[in-house]
């Protein structure tokens, strides 16, 4: 994990959110492969902007168990929950490859950030996309087969034309079994659109035919 100063490596789409200036503030940060970059259960100590890489959000139960809420793309903001009070403690945010993100920390920048309108816009709706998405994801998951769903998965967290999720983490976050999940991915390939590489690693041979299958979904 490195951290520095921001100063010139913060992207224009990220300072164009604010009407201050917040490159004295924020610190540039590189997370590796399963690095934690949110620990679950800590106090917010900084508004996260995930400029590359991509990423899971986990909650652990009282009983041990670990559901996956969501999946991160960059570029994305988490934190917003916490910064806004709808919840005290951090879930658990974990990078799935290598990570660079800006990180604004709230001690310094909270009272900025509150009378900053054109943030407040900003945060007003991406906070609106992100419940577009999750309801349009609840209505995908009650109508739509999972070789459909799984489509658009594959679409938008491959990494250019390969793909590499854990399997488990994957059928839970579907809401499938194992087994089920391991089925589709034999059609996809027999359909030649996937190449299976090596154990949980997949080409993707055939966009096109990806993407028709792909259930359409807002973007954030």
């Amino acid at each position: 994990m490195k951290m520095k100063k921001a100063d010139e490596m913060i992207p224009s789409y990220v300072t164009n959110i604010f009407s201050f200036d917040i490159t004295p503030y924020a610190k540039w940060k590189e997370f590796q492969k399963n690095d934690l970059i949110c620990r679950e259960g800590d106090d917010l100590s900084d508004l996260v902007f995930l400029i590359k890489g991509n990423a899971k959000l986990f909650l652990t139960h009282e009983n041990g168990k670990v559901t996956i809420i969501d999946f991160f793309k960059s570029p994305t903001l988490f934190g917003e929950m916490e910064f806004m009070g709808a919840q005290k403690f951090t879930n658990g945010v974990i990078a799935l490859d290598k990570c660079v993100c800006i990180l604004l920390p709230l001690r310094e920048t909270s009272h900025l950030l509150r009378n900053d309108t054109k943030f407040l816009n900003y945060l007003c709706l991406f906070l609106c996309r992100k419940a577009l998405r999750n309801t349009s994801n609840y209505a995908t998951n009650q109508n739509y087969p999972l070789v459909n769903r799984l489509a658009n998965f594959i679409l938008l967290s491959a990494d250019g034309e390969i793909y590499n999720r854990k399997h488990t983490e994957v059928a839970e976050y579907l809401g499938v079994s194992y087994r089920h999940l391991l089925h589709v991915f034999a059609v996809l390939c027999e359909a030649d659109i996937l190449q299976h590489m090596d154990k949980k690693r997949y080409r993707i041979k055939d966009f096109s035919s990806l993407a028709t299958l792909a259930v359409n979904e807002n973007s954030l």
